[in-house]
Order: structure tokens, then C-alpha cells, then sequence
């Protein structure tokens, strides 16, 4: 882990109490990791007599020489001040620091050194962000990350959340002052994306962290994708129906062309497109081919062959090609047909 120091150092001027023994003291934060990016520390300079005045800035600490990440300097009219970096501390980084005064006859009196600390992560994405994927439940689900806390000297955090598809491209960007975001419109369902959020203040530093894994918007109404099932009896017919079922999934809204071809690629029947679905020419996604409530068949009559050709004639005993176009796939399925009786 990287390590690295801060030095804080202090000009003062005023009247200061007169006592046996000069001192030095930081109050910084307590927290270990901090949840400051930017946090304050207030330098006391003690028992310093007015002929040690004014107080003036010490540059580099040999202690911290190599090492030194920031050396803030501030003037006051008293002995204790307080001051914060005017830039956010590295992230995931270790720190130390102390504070520093310098009387007029050039004593040089230090603060001990706080540390080591770790400090804060500029951003963290919380949700979704599972490593492994994330599954959501709704087509707008709630984005949440977190910042680091900022001095009030630095302003407020801004953010830029970017939602992108599976192809990399751009599906939705958002711009707020908040750690919470809604999508503004639906995504779609049983499709994986990524995220990413862009931070920045008014000073200049900015950060930007990426999902660590994509996340699928799960839509239980919606198959996750696009197939032909084996046609089911098969063979068929058999002693208690006389026709095999198909069942057929889409995951986006689609034109379909569901079709029993012989061997050799000849059409024999066209089930659809069909004058038996009102909306034949676009079919909205879903699963097709499935019986209706109370029916004991498993199968949607319409969505069934029964051995026919186009022309309403049985067709001879053999091997035969169920082929779905839908979505921008082809499938087929092969279905043995016994010959009626």
C-alpha cells in the first residue's frame, strides 16, 4: 500500500499565553479508515510568550522529507486554527501528520505525528455492484453510491451517473447533486448493462469508478431470450392426442415465421404467420404455445401440428423440420411424425 505524509503547517500571529514549556498539539480526525476526503485539523500553539511572535511558517519536515503530501499554511490572529487541505488526500492511501510553528527567532516547535490512517475512497458504488452480477426486479431500479465527506471550502460534490448496454453504448446519463438515482424511463428487461459515476468539486479533483460486474434487469414476464422448444409429443400422434404441441419464447417483440418444413427445406405447413392471431404480422414478447388456464392439453391449439399440409392433406410418415424465425434467429427442431390412424 502506498504510504505517504501530510505536513501541516501553521502562521500565526496575536497575543499568546506566556508559559514554562512551548507545545504544539493537531486535533484531527479520530475516524480509522477516515471518511474524510478532505478533512480539518485544528493546530493549538501553547505556552508561546510575545516575544515568540509572530508565529511563521516551517517548510518541509525532515522527518516527512520524500514523503510530504500537502503543506498547508494559514494566517489567523490567534493561536488556534483551524484548516483543512485544499485538496482531497490520495484515496486508499496511508497518512501521518503534525503540525509545525516556527517563533520569531527561528525555534522550531513540533507537534507528535497522528497515524498511520488510512484514507478514504474518493467513490464507492454501492448498488447494484455485486462482484459476482447483480440481479434487479423492476425495469427502474435504484443506483446508490457514496463519496467521501468534503471540507464546506471545497463545495459540494457533483456527479454524472452513465448507464451503457452490453455493446458498450450509451442507454442512459443522468447529472445530479445526490448519491441516489432512478432511471427516468424503463430499461429493458432480461438484458445486461453496466454503470458507471463521474464525480467532481470546485476544486478541480474528480474521480471516476465503474461497476465492478454487469447487472441484469430480470423480467419474469419477459424470457430472456429468444428460442424453440422440442415439439412435445414426439413422436406423434400416440393414443391419447393426435397432435404435437410447439412452444416458442421471444424476448423482444418481434416478427415470426413458424413453419414445418420436410428434409429437403420444402415448405409443407405455415403456422404462422396465421389469420388465428389478431396481431399476427408483430408478436409482443412473451412465451407462445402454452395452453390456456384450465386446460389440461399444455398446448395452444393454434401452435400445434397436426400432421397436415397447407392444404389440409395428411402428410406421409417420417422426419420433419419445425423452423421458428424470430427475433433475428433461426431454429430448427426435428419432429417424428407416426403416420395417422
Amino acid at each position: 500500500m502506498k504510504r505517504v505524509a501530510l505536513a501541516l503547517a501553521l502562521i500565526a500571529v496575536g497575543a499568546a499565553p506566556v508559559a514554562a514549556q512551548r507545545a504544539v498539539t493537531v486535533v484531527g480526525p479520530t475516524d480509522n479508515p477516515l471518511r474524510d476526503g478532505i478533512p480539518a485539523f485544528t493546530i493549538n500553539a501553547l505556552g508561546f510568550a510575545d516575544a515568540d511572535l509572530p508565529l511563521r511558517q516551517v517548510g518541509t519536515i525532515p522527518s516527512f522529507a520524500g514523503g510530504l503530501l500537502t503543506d498547508t499554511t494559514v494566517a489567523g490572529t490567534g493561536t488556534s486554527l483551524t484548516i483543512a487541505p485544499a485538496h482531497l488526500l490520495p484515496e486508499k492511501s496511508t497518512v501521518y501528520w503534525r503540525g509545525v510553528v516556527t517563533t520569531r527567532a527561528g525555534l522550531q516547535v513540533n507537534s507528535s505525528v497522528a497515524g498511520p490512517v488510512l484514507t478514504a475512497p474518493w467513490l464507492t458504488l454501492t448498488a447494484p455492484n455485486n462482484p459476482n452480477g447483480s440481479v434487479v426486479y423492476t425495469n427502474r431500479p435504484l443506483f446508490t453510491w457514496r463519496s467521501a465527506r468534503v471540507a464546506s471550502t471545497a463545495g459540494a460534490w457533483q456527479y454524472e451517473i452513465r448507464i451503457t448496454g452490453a455493446n458498450g453504448a450509451t442507454v442512459l446519463v443522468g447529472r445530479l447533486d445526490d448519491t441516489v438515482y432512478v432511471p427516468v424511463r424503463d430499461l429493458e428487461g432480461n438484458t445486461s448493462y453496466r454503470w458507471s459515476v463521474s464525480a467532481w468539486l470546485a476544486n478541480g479533483d474528480s474521480t471516476k469508478v465503474q461497476s465492478a460486474a454487469s447487472f441484469v434487469v430480470l423480467d419474469p414476464t419477459v424470457p430472456p431470450a429468444t428460442i424453440l422448444f422440442q415439439n412435445f409429443p414426439n413422436p406423434f400422434p400416440n393414443e391419447r392426442v393426435s397432435a404435437t404441441c410447439i412452444w416458442f419464447d421471444l424476448r423482444r417483440a418481434s416478427a415470426v415465421e413458424l413453419q414445418i418444413l420436410d428434409l429437403r427445406g420444402n415448405r409443407v405447413r405455415t403456422l404462422l404467420p396465421s389469420a388465428q392471431f389478431a396481431a399476427s404480422a408483430s408478436f409482443a414478447a412473451g412465451r407462445y404455445g402454452r395452453a390456456s388456464e384450465g386446460s389440461n392439453t399444455g398446448c395452444d391449439p393454434r401452435l400445434s401440428w397436426d400432421g397436415t399440409d397447407d392444404g389440409g392433406h395428411r402428410v406421409p410418415t417420417g422426419v420433419y423440420l419445425i423452423r421458428l424465425r424470430a427475433d433475428g434467429v433461426e431454429t430448427f427442431r426435428k419432429a417424428l411424425f407416426k403416420g395417422h390412424r
